[in-house]
């Protein structure tokens, strides 16, 4: 970072924590610390600590007079939006275990995930109807559920552990409200109130308190299993490298179900900081609440959601100059041009993090010098450990060379739950995490992340990294988002193909994309296709490569 730049820069002291709690634990304490404070922002509505832990222990005594018990997994399939907070919070009060399932599974997903993860109710709303009609999501999945009734426990064929359906909103037949759950507690919320004190008091913080699913990029989405201490060691790292102070407030489009969302919700209830989200992605309604609630911290997470953002003629770097930091993923080339459009105070910090480390793993430090920062995924904190393995051998590797990423420490899951093959291979002997994903340490710790071990393209030979062309590609002024996939090929074995996004009002033809490689990367690396896309493929928050190579 220029001397400017640390300059420019407040002081700011970091925070210091103790051991982990139990997530309810965290927002008793900000509530009884700062209880009119706003602990979420959301568009048209906001919720105090106070307000936010007076609706979900009123939902907890329904759930226990309903018979949920400690232990029991309970489903929230919500988006972004303050009916999650009120489910999460009361499903942690109560003791259960909040499956955090995707709010864009669709038949198919939910066929898998539900009697996967053993859900006895699930938490769901009418808030997004407009776009997506999630009770009519579940019945496609569960055509029983047309037929039931919310005053008898469901019984469905496909979720047989399936025992309620509560939906935030208007009356659903097989579904009680929440205030009716609430009811369900009359006459018994003295006890009700000292039931959920004893279950907080017993939780252990290192036991499972959440679930959420892989991205589904490569296979059927599996379900991690996290702790509350998992995600409070995790998430700390962002903490603490930001100096985040209480009170503060942080834009994060990552989904609630995602662990960017879960993680910076668990993070912003630790240090009583506030969480401002959309149940859509919507930029100018996002850059309207940045301004109006002047949020300092960014956490687009990826370049598809900051782009937007800050493209946007009402931004500039004058007008949001409140604005302290951003997190962002992406190659140097983006992440140089993003940096340009912040506050001269503000740093870009890149990541490299994943669901079976409760989020973040790596975090470039924003002290760092700019090229460190911009061109690399960061480093790990103090308490997890790294090694580099040969992927064909299993040895460990020196400083300087690619190999699969294993961590263990921090945030590491626990599991996958009922799935003891792929945890098998996942938590190996030690600890150790396998990642899947490609980097090169240097001798200091920082890492550069070259791609998923099977997002290696093999063309002629050699082993060409997607992320290393993608990377390259995307310093062209014209390319907004690019992803490279392998085009089976009968001579090469593969050639590479790149789609790409072109930044509004650019004109750019595959030709000129091509001859930019000309000369700077080698001839096996230079796309021999180039497709032009105006929409991407998405699982959660990443693209799912395997559709894009589905076209070729």
């Amino acid at each position: 970072m220029s001397l400017a730049r640390q300059a420019a820069m407040p002081p700011r002291p970091e925070p210091t924590f103790g051991a982990p709690r139990p997530l309810a634990a965290l927002l008793e304490d900000q509530a009884r610390q700062r209880p009119d404070q706003l602990a979420a922002i959301f568009p048209g509505q906001t919720l105090t600590y106070a307000g936010l832990r007076a609706q979900a222990r009123a939902l907890a005594r329904g759930l226990i007079a309903d018979g949920v018990a400690p232990g029991d997994h309970v489903g929230i399939m919500i988006p972004n939006h303050q009916d999650f907070l009120v489910a999460h919070f009361a499903v942690q009060y109560a003791g259960g275990v909040g499956i955090l399932l995707n709010a864009r599974f669709k038949s198919h997903e939910l066929r898998h995930a539900v009697p996967l993860t053993e859900v006895r109710a699930i938490l769901t709303t009418d808030a997004i109807d407009d776009h997506v009609n999630l009770a009519g999501v579940l019945t496609d999945a569960f055509p029983e559920l047309a037929s039931q009734s919310a005053i008898a426990p469901l019984s469905l064929g496909g979720a047989p552990t399936l025992r309620r359906m509560i939906r935030f909103g208007a009356p659903w037949g097989p579904a009680l409200t929440p205030a009716q759950v609430a009811d369900l507690a009359d006459g018994q919320q003295a006890a009700l109130e000292a039931e959920i004190d004893r279950r907080l008091a017993a939780q252990d913080p290192e036991a499972v308190a959440a679930v959420i699913f892989t991205s589904g990029t490569t296979a059927n989405p599996k379900a991690c299993m996290l702790s509350a201490a998992s995600l409070q060691r995790a998430w700390r790292t962002y903490l603490r490298f930001v100096r985040f102070q209480p009170g503060e407030k942080i834009w994060d489009p990552m989904p609630l179900f995602h662990s960017g969302g879960i993680g910076l919700l668990t993070a912003m209830t630790e240090i009583g900081g506030v969480f401002m989200s959309t149940p859509h992605f919507k930029a100018e309604e996002v850059l309207g609440l940045i301004r109006a609630h002047r949020i300092e911290h960014l956490y687009p997470g990826f370049q598809t959601l900051a782009v937007p953002v800050l493209s946007l003629p009402d931004y500039s770097a004058q007008s949001c100059a409140f604005v302290q930091s951003m997190v962002c993923v992406g190659p140097a080339g983006m992440q140089l041009k993003l940096q340009r459009m912040l506050p001269p105070h503000a740093p870009i910090m890149n990541l490299f993090g994943m669901s079976e480390s409760s989020g973040v793993l790596f975090l470039a430090d924003p002290a760092a010098d700019e090229d460190l920062r911009l061109n690399s995924a960061g480093i790990a904190p103090p308490g997890v450990d790294i090694r580099i393995l040969d992927p064909d051998t299993g040895a460990v590797l020196p400083p300087g060379q690619r190999g699969e990423i294993q961590f263990r420490g921090g945030g590491a899951f626990l599991g996958y739950y009922n799935d003891p093959e792929n945890t098998a291979r996942t938590i190996l002997p030690g600890g150790w995490v396998s990642t899947g994903d490609l980097g090169v340490l240097d001798a200091n710790g920082w890492l550069q992340f070259q791609g998923r071990l099977k997002d290696m393209l093999k063309v002629g030979g050699e082993n060409v990294a997607a992320a290393e062309v993608e990377s390259f590609l995307s310093g062209h002024p014209a390319v907004k988002f690019v992803q490279v996939v392998g085009k089976p090929d009968d001579r090469m074995g593969e050639l590479p193909v790149a789609f790409v996004e072109r930044n509004a009002g650019a004109e750019l033809t595959a030709a000129e994309l091509i001859a930019y490689c000309e000369g700077k990367i080698a001839r096996f690396k230079t796309p021999v296709e180039v497709r032009f896309v105006t929409e991407w493929p998405m699982s959660t928050t990443k693209v799912q490569k395997h559709r894009l190579k589905e076209l070729l």
